[in-house]
């Protein structure tokens, strides 16, 4: 049994620190600020806004008290590490309205509906703040299909979603969207809530596939006057335009209802609940008033009268209890409670990083002026001891590279590694230049948002393996080329030969910063290192030896890493199930989600069906294994062909097992996950950060540190492949061709410099973009893939396998293809595994037709197939 000191899931994986942040100011001179309920709430242009709103300045509503409606508009400011009040030029709202709904967008903060003196209202309109004009723009937008009060809104990119509501006490099931991007935006009227009610919290969120929009609890006005409370969980797929019930508002052991309350979508998959009413009082007080209706007698009305208003001066206030909800694996816990009164009828906002709680209801009758804010902790679960494990991880890393970096006194060396290299280690590099960090931590990632539908994806390597070794493999090494794209020039002319090598260079430095980064991100949260310090350490020590030590310190680097990630990964396949003690409740959750679907035989290519899966696999793969330097670059270091094919059969086999441990390991998360929601981290934005969250949260320390010195060695020898790969290229296809007088001394010496200048370079593209945002790594990575390599591939293709294919006319295919691929992406939804398919095909079309009218003579000797 591991001693409990040494586990990090002991320490809070979920902690909110609550905060006043500031309260209201007085609404005019002399006038006491109350707080308001109801009011439009929003952050747009660096200012929290909060717009009018009602509240009980006479006297509490049972006492006679009349409810006031206000126009007054607050405008919060964050000055560095301190908030103060502004005073816009226009104080005050066109009307003075209530229990509208409010969503913050880019463009601003839209406000819907809502309550006025005489009635509910259908207006939409938008508040932006103008900081150099120091006011609130009010521009209209087109009125709601219905004119609604206390309904939910949420929005999912430009486009605003609206859910429920109420109109003169009836419940609503209108579900209606308006698209801010069009240039006349007109509200389309969606498939109806499956319950009419009011009082809910509409939130969108990721659900692993897609963004949602969740409809959380709320109530139900009826005819009796006794309300239905509910506990229900709804999520809209705008794909499928459709609604799904989904797991029940609890605190991970008890259903409960809830509505009035307020929430938030937080991290890369999580909805936070906070506060809210149960019901119970609410319940009473309705009992009270449907008796009070119904009495008799004038004594009896007033007796019930006196013991509601009892009920009423003695309400506690509303639920502190804060819930997170796991909208990929369906499952609720509970996360605390709110140090203070709980806002309801209020709309909880984000701003950056912290939860913002405007003012809103603390009792029936009494509202507050406090805005309260809520930070949501990121407490690093790093040891001391896998802090230990990971410098001694480094310096052994560094010392063994040392091993590898003395054999390199002439360009063969650099590139080629002298053809030393055995097949065994040449195989295993290359299925480590796949398993990189991304792979490591995307595809348990994707697996667990997902299900098995990119199982194919994989497999497709086992597929091209057999084309690669028969027709790709035979021309790099009887043509005794250094790059991949000498066989081009051979084939073609030089311009075909420097625009791939060009157009490869170009994305292999977009790669290397993502490669460098995404793990960078994942160590950062996980282990509190700072990210600058991640990059510059990934960076660095790539630089270092891969400048000195070339491909073969590369490969062998690439060997070690994979042993330690492959060892680590099936630890953790055999570790996780132990952890899962409800074996039955987790087989009924994998077969309600489908997470274990490998097939789907739709005929739709904008989703990772079958078709799309293997058909872009297949165009992928081959690009990979057959024209990708880095991968060519390693055929090239063995012996003989012989022993080149046989690392690639090697390589590509190794596919299988690793796929396998992977794609279960994802499913394992979602199944621990699901049955432990309380050791998710909130704090998480990207769901591709998961399997570090579990190794650093869950596994024994010193493994951790072992694991995430994986990551970092899996990060760098990528990185280290990359910049010696296109060094490679900038060496043979540029340097050698201009200047072909130059020594071999003088080569080297431009070989390495060439990487040292790549290295910072991807360095400071990876620092850049820390401070930019990236989306999904995964997908990410699958796009800068697909998207341009495929008139790389498009190129050989043509090359190897048709005889008329003439130099000018792969070179306008290639530009056909690339702007094919441009056109694609923006004006289809096809999937991005489809970009290479589509980029190979069109520059093998467009190219054959162009080279049938612009023919070229030229000595095919061994240069196709056919020779």
């Amino acid at each position: 049994m591991w001693s409990p000191t040494l586990r990090a899931q002991d320490q809070k994986a979920n902690e909110i620190v609550w905060s006043e942040l500031a309260n209201m100011p007085a609404p005019a001179k002399d006038e006491e600020q109350l707080g308001v309920a109801g009011a439009f709430t929003g952050v747009h242009n660096g200012v929290l806004i909060v717009a009018g709103g009602a509240n009980f300045p006479n006297g509490m509503p049972w006492e006679g008290g009349k409810k006031v409606y206000r126009d007054e508009m607050y405008v919060l400011q964050k000055k560095q590490d301190s908030y103060e009040w502004i005073t816009p030029k226009m104080p005050r709202l066109h009307v003075k309205a209530a229990y509208g709904a409010s969503v913050s967008v880019p463009d601003g903060i839209v406000c819907l509906g809502g309550e006025l003196e005489n009635g509910v209202t259908n207006k939409a309109f938008m508040m932006q703040w103008n900081a150099a004009k120091n006011e609130i723009i009010s521009k209209p937008l087109p009125d709601m299909p219905v004119a609604l009060a206390n309904a939910g809104a949420t929005s999912i990119g430009n486009t605003i979603y609206v859910a429920g509501g109420e109109n003169n006490g009836k419940p609503s099931n209108q579900f209606f969207a308006l698209n801010l991007s069009e240039a006349a935006p007109k509200w389309e009227i969606l498939p109806a809530l499956p319950v009419a009610m009011s009082h809910s919290v509409v939130v969108s969120q990721h659900n692993g596939k897609h963004a949602q929009v969740y409809v959380l609890g709320g109530r139900s006005a009826t005819a009796s006057g006794i309300s239905d409370l509910h506990s229900s969980n709804f999520s809209y797929d705008p794909a499928k335009k459709s609604w799904q019930k989904l797991g029940d508002i609890s605190d991970g052991k008890q259903v409960t209802t809830w509505s009035a309350g307020t929430g938030v979508a937080s991290g890369a998959s999580y909805i936070l609940l906070i506060g809210g009413d149960k019901g119970n009082v609410f319940h009473q007080i309705e009992t009270f008033n449907a008796q009070i209706a119904k009495a008799g007698t004038a004594e009896l009305k007033q007796k019930l009268q006196a013991e509601k208003v009892a009920l009423l001066n003695s309400h506690e206030g509303f639920s502190k209890d804060i819930y997170l909800y796991n909208t990929i694996t369906n499952a609720w816990t509970s996360v605390g409670e709110l140090p203070g009164a709980a806002q309801v009828t209020t709309t909880a906002v984000k701003w950056n990083n912290d939860i913002i709680i405007p003012s809103g209801e603390i009792r029936p009758g009494t509202r507050t002026p406090v805005i309260t804010k809520g930070s949501i902790q990121h407490k690093p679960f790093f040891s001391w001891i896998d802090s230990a494990v990971l410098g001694i991880c480094f310096l052994l890393m560094t010392a063994g590279r040392f091993l590898f970096t003395g054999k390199t006194s002439n360009t063969d060396d650099y590139f080629k590694g002298g053809e030393r290299i055995p097949q065994w280690a040449a195989g295993i590099s290359i299925f480590g230049a796949k398993l990189s960090a991304i792979t490591f931590m995307g595809i348990p990632a994707k697996t667990y948002g997902t299900d098995w539908t990119y199982f194919f994806l994989l497999m497709t390597i086992i597929m091209v393996m057999p084309l690669v070794a028969k027709f790709f493999i035979p021309f790099y090494r009887r043509l005794q080329v250094t790059s991949a794209y000498e066989y081009l020039g051979k084939r073609f002319n030089y311009g075909s030969r420097v625009m791939a090598s060009a157009l490869y260079v170009l994305l292999q430095i977009g790669r290397m910063g993502i490669v460098v980064l995404l793990p960078s991100i994942a160590l950062t949260l996980v282990t509190g290192i700072d990210i600058n310090i991640c990059i510059i350490m990934i960076g660095a020590i790539s630089i270092f030896f891969t400048v000195k030590g070339g491909i073969e310190a590369v490969i062998w680097v690439e060997v070690i890493q994979v042993l330690i990630l492959a060892t680590g990964a099936l630890f953790c396949l055999f570790y996780l199930p132990f952890h899962i003690t409800d074996r039955d409740a987790g087989i009924n959750a994998i077969n309600h989600a489908d997470k274990l679907k490998v097939f789907d035989f739709r005929f739709d290519f904008t989703e990772p069906t079958f078709w799309v899966v293997v058909i872009g696999g297949l165009a992928i793969n081959l690009l990979t294994y057959g024209t990708d330097q880095t991968t060519v670059q390693r055929y090239l270091t063995t012996k003989s062909e012989k022993e080149s094919i046989k690392s690639l059969k090697l390589g590509a086999w190794l596919t299988l097992p690793s796929t396998l441990v992977f794609f279960s390991i994802g499913t394992l998360l979602f199944l621990f996950f699901r049955e432990h929601p309380h050791e998710v981290n909130m704090a998480l934005n990207d769901q591709d950060n998961i399997f570090p969250w579990y190794i650093v949260s869950q596994l024994p320390a010193g493994l951790s540190g072992l694991l995430i010195a994986g990551i970092f060695a899996a990060a760098m020898s990528s990185t280290e492949a990359s910049m010696n790969s296109t060094a490679t290229l900038l060496t043979t296809d540029f340097y050698q061709k201009f200047k072909p007088g130059v020594t071999p001394k003088q080569t080297l010496f431009f070989a390495r410099t060439t990487t040292l200048l790549l290295g910072i370079f991807v360095t400071c593209i990876a620092l850049y973009m820390a401070h930019k945002g990236v989306s999904s790594l995964w997908d990410k990575f699958n796009t800068i893939l697909g998207l341009f390599t495929g008139c790389i591939g498009g190129a050989f293709i043509l090359g190897i396998f048709t005889k008329k294919a003439s130099g000018n006319g792969v070179m306008i295919g290639m530009v056909i293809s690339c702007f094919t691929q441009i056109l694609i992406q923006h004006y289809t939804n096809i999937h991005l595994l489809m970009y290479a398919f589509t980029g190979l095909v069109s520059c093998v079309v467009f190219g054959y037709i162009f080279s049938l009218i612009m023919p070229a003579e030229r000595d095919l000797k061994g240069l196709t197939m056919y020779e």
